[in-house]
Formats: C-alpha cells, structure tokens, sequence
C-alpha cells in the first residue's frame, strides 16, 4: 500500500501540529509516542486492531511502535502531537473521552498552533490533565500533583528538591524518579520550564519592569535571570518583550 503523506497546515514545529489526512487508509508506525485529536470532524483509526470512527471530543493515544491504520476527509483538520514519553495511564487505551478543561485547553492549544506560537511547557500540561482523568497512580499521582500545585504557587520561592520531596512524603531519591517517570523531565528542568512560561507571560502581558519579573520567577539577580532567558528562549528579555504580542 502507497502511504499518502499527511499535509501540514502550519509551519509550527514539534510537538505540535496541525494535520490533514487522505481518504485512502494509511498505516504505519513509530518509535515515539502520538496523539490524534479531531478537530473539525472524524477520522477513521485502527490502532493494534482496535478501530473506532473518532470524532472531535475524544483523542487517539498511539504508544510507540504500535501500527495503526487511518483515513480522513481531505477537508478536515487534526492536531497531532508527537511525543518522547507518556505518563503510564495514558498507555493503558487507545481512544480517551475530553472532559470541559481539557476541551477548553485544546482551544488553546489550537490556537496556539495556528499562530505558530510555543509556550515552553504546555505539551506536558496538556499530557498531564490527560492523565488525571486516566487514573494514574492511586499512591503516587496526588502526591505529584501536591508538588505541582506547590511550584506553581512558589515560583518566586526557593524550591529545593528536599522541599518537595518533603511534600510529597518520599525520599529525595525516589521523589526525583517519580516526577521524572510521571512527567518525564528532572524536577529543576520542570521548574526552569515553568518559571520561563510565567516569565513569557509577564513580559507580553504586564509592563512589570524586567527587575520585578525577574523576582516573581525565582530570580533574585535581574542578570542571571535573563541570562537564562536567552539561552532557554534565544532572546533576551527586553527583545523578546518588543517582539511578541500578549499571549492569549
């Protein structure tokens, strides 16, 4: 069978994008993980000889390596996110109901592609309440998310890996390997990410002097703060400030 390549729609690159597919039925598959979200009408999926006709509301969660079959009206469009690594409950089934919140940050989401725009972070945010309602980890996940909720309120704090793994009731050991294997990154690299999001978001946002932004992400030195900026963003504070509009 000849394999109809899959148009893009945006230049946005990965994890991100938007996708058309053929009516003739493809199949392949990959060794990272995908996820195929309709958007403005279905597509015919077969994944591991489970099939379904999926229409917008539910997503298609394809685990590496696995083949899968698929075919969809030219005229429809897809977001499509490709992905190293999922949190262990969203490997369980293939095809996911979207609860209100995660609908709401699709639109996002969507939108965020369609601007061929990028928040540092946001692929693991939407895998993350993807997972919540998959029922991860009964034990582990709450203690996960109390750290989450924990950083997100802290972000101008010190936040030391004994801290959090104090709140999470583990060993700093087993809380680095848990937050890795649930979110998959280290926990300063998920701070880091976090903090560069809320500085993205102040300086498009806010007329906040640079100083103050620096302080509210944890930054007590206005240089080390955008030093980290150009190297995580690849411009400096003030440039990236002149050249992008508010985030939505």
């Amino acid at each position: 069978m000849t394999r109809p390549l899959a148009a893009s729609l945006s230049s946005t690159p990965l994890p991100f994008s938007l996708r058309r597919y053929q009516h003739d039925v493809s199949s392949h598959s990959h060794d990272f993980a995908q996820l195929v979200i309709p958007l403005d009408g279905p597509i015919e999926i077969e994944v591991q000889g489970q099939g379904q006709r999926l229409s917008p509301g539910f997503a298609c969660v394809i685990a590496p390596g696995l083949r899968h079959d698929y075919a969809a009206d030219p005229a429809l469009s897809f977001l499509v996110q490709e992905s190293p690594w999922l949190p262990a409950a969203l490997a369980e089934r293939p095809f996911i109901p979207l609860d209100e919140p995660q609908r709401h940050y699709l639109a996002f989401l969507r939108q965020m592609v369609a601007q061929d725009r990028h928040v540092a972070g946001m692929e693991q945010v939407w895998l993350g309440l993807l997972a919540e309602t998959q029922g991860m980890g009964p034990t582990l996940a709450p203690r996960i998310l109390r750290v989450q909720r924990h950083i997100e309120a802290h972000l101008a704090e010190p936040l030391t890996n004994e801290r959090l793994a104090a709140l999470a009731c583990l060993g700093q050991s087993q809380f680095k390997h848990a937050f890795r294997q649930q979110l998959g990154m280290s926990v300063s690299h998920y701070i880091r990410q976090r903090r560069m999001t809320l500085a993205r978001t102040l300086l498009a946002q806010t007329p906040l002097p640079i100083g103050e932004i620096a302080c509210r992400c944890g930054y007590q030195n206005q240089g080390a703060f955008a030093e980290r900026f150009l190297t995580e963003i690849g411009l400096t504070p003030t440039l990236w400030r002149q050249q992008n509009g508010p985030l939505p």
